[in-house]
């Protein structure tokens, strides 16, 4: 808390600590999966994550409205908030879908998946804290910011092979519905991990 009661706001850290949640929802969530059975106790853990996060986002939200000049541009500032949380959001849809779906199995494309989201999130809560030195660290974050995307396009790939597996291995609806839906909200976590390390590239693009 103490970022927020000093005179001046480190807004590097604002987004540093907002994916530091997203990087815990995700540890969470792979530990919910660990031995391909999930364990819906750890995997509910990740509602109080959100929870901290959203009230995070509030206290960004109410900071960036009271400030006088902000160090980046409001708008960006906004946006990468936004997309933080969104990746936090995601994690947290994925534990209450298979909460509500009683999803108590995962195979291994819905294991390599999550680490992929662990990499991801990893990967983005490196660049926050990498981000406050652009000035002295531009190659790093673009290194940063292309490894994100690595694993957002390995994502991919491994959403396709995913799919076709599941629509030649069984023909059980229920099975496919619910497989399908999943490895969708996977995907669009390490789409959300993109966004962040895209954001991040314009906001260092228009300081340098």
């Amino acid at each position: 808390m103490g970022i927020f009661n000093r005179k001046e706001v480190d807004y590097f850290k604002l987004f540093e600590e907002g994916m530091s949640y997203s990087l815990k929802a995700a540890e969470v969530l792979q530990h919910g999966f660990a031995d391909g059975n999930i364990d819906l106790a750890e995997i509910q853990k990740i509602k109080n994550i959100e929870h901290e996060a959203d009230k995070h986002v509030h206290r960004c939200l109410k900071i960036i409205e009271e400030a006088f000049i902000t160090p980046i541009d409001r708008s960006d500032i906004l946006d990468l908030v936004k997309y933080i949380e969104n990746v936090t959001d995601s994690i947290d849809e994925v534990s209450r879908r298979i909460y509500m779906m009683r999803v108590t199995h995962c195979d291994e494309y819905a294991l390599k998946f999550v680490e992929y989201i662990v990499q991801a999130c990893k990967k983005c809560t490196e660049l926050m804290s990498t981000l406050k030195d652009y000035k002295k660290k531009l190659k790093k974050i673009n290194e940063l910011a292309i490894e994100v995307n690595n694993i957002e396009e390995a994502g991919d790939k491994l959403f396709t092979e995913a799919m076709r597996e599941l629509f030649s291995s069984t023909n059980d609806p229920v099975s496919i519905i619910i497989k399908k839906d999943m490895f969708e909200r996977f995907e669009d976590i390490l789409d959300n991990c993109e966004d962040v390390a895209d954001a991040a590239e314009k906001i260092m693009t228009a300081k340098t």
